[in-house]
């Protein structure tokens, strides 16, 4: 499934586990906003742009284009997406 193809699915995405693209868990999605997702990992929070979700697996996980090691770089570059 493509990003475009993903558009009209993410509003089902709430509660849903992100898996980085090592196939390490991130965590799960808290909110869904307009150009941003919110995934909450232990006790932090991070803010990455809808952009970055590459698929949904069979199980309804949300695989991003990315490390986990990567997670940081990933919010920072995404500050610019706030408004």
């Amino acid at each position: 499934m493509t990003t475009e193809q993903l558009v009209d699915k993410f509003d089902m995405l709430m509660n849903k586990r992100v898996i980085s693209s090592d196939l390490k868990e991130i965590g799960n999605i808290i909110s869904v906003d307009k150009d941003l997702l919110t995934i909450m990992r232990g006790g932090s929070h991070y803010i990455i742009p809808k952009s970055r979700v590459a698929a949904l697996t069979n199980e309804s996980d949300v695989v991003v284009d990315f490390r986990l090691n990567d997670l940081l770089l990933v919010e920072l570059a995404s500050l610019s997406y706030i408004e």
